[in-house]
């Protein structure tokens, strides 16, 4: 079996390893997503983590949860900073952003992470600089535990990936397509049918804006063309989706001793995952236990 490196190869991996020949790229696909969603709820690896800034008004004193969102790490605010561009008048991270500026933080030293309580306290008493989930927001409590809080916030959080099958969303010209890579046509400009065919080693092929195509070489031209995006865990991770993506067939198939098999393939994959950044986090740690009220 051809390596695994791409929408296309995954397709034909999952077939190969269920043993069919009549499933449609729809249905491989359909595997493929539900197989990510569930791999992104199970798997807590530092290549899911990431960091958004916030900046916060009293006016609303919450932060509206991002999209891929799992779940959170740590959600902090930072005492204060200035900006690169005018930083007496862009004297937030918005501001500062959006006069192009460059905001850098004052002194971590004093930044505060926030914590979360369960919504009868975070209502019925005065919570300093806590939080809370409300639908699809953190609301947040200033340092007088008042629901007005202002300022500049980070939240890090694990979030689902790029999906697999997507595409980039900048362009590529025809000049400088990468061999072996899938591309979305994007725009045809004057480079030429001919052209085309040279760029994904095909002949007699008509090419029209959003046909999809794996290129064999540069050609010439104005044509461009989106570049697939492959996410880490079809990149450095195939196997892992490989397994949870069968299991999902074998279920489809109706094949229970296989989905058995796929799944605790899948389990073992995402267990090894895990632990392994559980051992790195351990070496060296140092921990301590944050109770919400006082433990005897």
């Amino acid at each position: 079996m051809a390596t695994i490196k791409d929408q296309v190869s995954l397709r034909v991996g999952i077939a190969n390893w269920l043993n069919r020949s009549d499933l449609t790229n729809d249905e491989l696909d359909q595997f493929i997503e539900i197989a990510e969603a569930r791999l992104y709820e199970d798997l807590r690896i530092p290549v899911l983590e990431t960091t958004q800034a916030f900046t916060v008004t009293i006016l609303n004193s919450s932060i509206l949860i991002p999209s891929g969102f799992i779940e959170l790490i740590e959600l902090k605010k930072l005492k204060g900073g200035t900006c690169s561009s005018n930083p007496s008048v862009n004297t937030t991270r918005a501001l500062c952003s959006a006069a192009s500026g460059t905001w850098t933080d004052n002194d971590k030293d004093d930044d505060i992470i926030l914590k979360r309580i369960d919504s009868r306290a975070f209502i019925n008493n005065k919570v300093r600089n806590a939080y809370i989930r409300e639908s699809n927001n953190f609301l947040l409590t200033d340092n007088e535990g008042e629901q007005k809080a202002s300022g500049e916030y980070h939240i890090r959080f694990y979030r689902s990936g790029v999906s697999i099958g997507s595409y980039a969303t900048a362009t590529t010209a025809v000049t400088a397509f990468v061999v072996g890579k899938y591309y979305k046509i994007v725009s045809l400009g004057n480079t030429s049918q001919s052209n085309w065919n040279t760029a994904a080693g095909t002949s007699n092929v008509t090419y029209a804006v959003g046909s999809i195509f794996k290129a064999s070489a540069t050609t010439t031209g104005t044509g461009t063309a989106y570049q697939e995006t492959i996410p880490w865990i079809l990149e450095t991770e195939f196997e892992t989706i490989l397994y949870a993506a069968c299991t999902v067939g074998s279920t489809f198939v109706g094949d229970v001793e296989m989905e058995q098999k796929f799944n605790q393939l899948t389990v073992s994959k995402i267990s090894a995952l895990n632990d392994k950044e559980r051992r790195a986090d351990l070496k060296g740690g140092i921990y301590t236990h944050h109770f919400s009220s006082i433990s005897i």
